[in-house]
């Protein structure tokens, strides 16, 4: 997954978020206590969520309603 590019990111399911986790941990050489882990990866999931509810917000497609009082 590169920098620029969060769809890997968000197309992982809760069941494969420990495993990126693990992955990255190990690639960046920062391991995380096993005391820690289950709260990290919760954590993964939900900033997983809060990037796809924000990229879904920022979509362009959708038209912007003017507001009227």
């Amino acid at each position: 997954m590169s920098g620029g590019d969060l769809s890997a990111f968000q197309n992982l399911t809760d069941a494969k978020v420990a495993a990126y986790l693990d992955r990255r941990s190990a690639e960046l050489g920062l391991p995380v206590p096993e005391s820690c882990r289950a709260g990290v990866a919760e954590n993964l999931a939900l900033l997983r969520d809060q990037t796809a509810l924000f990229a879904g917000l920022t979509d362009p497609s959708p038209p912007v309603e003017a507001f009227e009082p």
